[in-house]
């Protein structure tokens, strides 16, 4: 059961009844400065950790990779798909380790509209050419709740919490122009998916149409961060 007090977001890109995105789900539970990140339909399945020791891990848990030793095999032994090191903060430092990434190219309608019985925050969806970007960002305690990261230049705030380790954790997101990163990331993801079979959950994947989605992780080891962006795993027939 949890706490009331444990930080909780959940969000989602677009609309319902129409194309949208995965729904995020970021959480830190009370008294812990750990901070989680996963998607509700792979709740269990895949997640994000940025422990307060400033190690990060993106990949399967250990109770599915338990479960499905075929996708492990398919991932080199190993369930783990990123790891890094974030910096810890520094007095007014802001660190950006963890990014995700919806541009209104990939948003889609899908096979089933989503029944969610928890509170879930429904962005609008972004303009052509536009995404929207969520960022988990760590800072010292000198930054007041009302001047979050980027404010002066556009980006919303969706919570902030005082972990017990002294950091500040903030979850910001912004609309804005799609830009090279996302562009990369988009071009390298199809040059790969025709190359190389994509790694398959025996328990999960599922091929009936319309296609279904899937996460893109891509690392910037000179940034420390990760960049996931949620992907169609086709592109729209016009």
């Amino acid at each position: 059961m949890k706490n009331k007090n444990d930080f909780v977001v959940r969000v989602a890109v677009g609309r319902v009844a129409g194309p949208h995105s995965a729904v995020f789900r970021i959480w830190s539970d009370f008294g812990e400065s750990n901070v989680y990140a996963s998607v509700r339909d792979l709740a269990g399945e895949i997640k994000i950790s940025l422990h307060e020791s400033g190690q990060c891990n993106a990949g399967l848990t250990s109770q599915f990779a338990a479960k499905d030793a075929n996708a492990i095999a398919m991932m080199g032994g190993l369930r783990h798909q990123s790891q890094w090191t974030r910096l810890t903060h520094v007095g007014s430092r802001i660190v950006n380790p963890l990014q995700f990434a919806i541009p209104a190219s990939e948003l889609r309608m899908w096979r089933d509209t989503p029944v969610v019985t928890e509170k879930v925050t429904w962005l609008e969806s972004p303009g052509e050419g536009r995404s929207i970007i969520i960022s988990c960002i760590f800072s010292g305690q000198s930054l007041p709740d009302d001047q979050w990261p980027g404010r002066r230049n556009g980006t919303n705030l969706f919570g902030t919490k005082l972990l017990p380790n002294g950091e500040k954790f903030w979850l910001i997101w912004q609309d804005c122009l799609t830009g090279p990163i996302e562009q990369q990331i988009i071009s390298e993801a199809q040059a790969h998916m025709k190359r190389q079979r994509p790694v398959r959950f025996s328990s999960i994947t599922d091929d009936t149409p319309p296609a279904p989605r899937r996460l893109i992780f891509k690392e910037y080891p000179k940034d420390r961060l990760l960049v996931v962006l949620d992907a169609a795993a086709q592109c729209e027939v016009v």
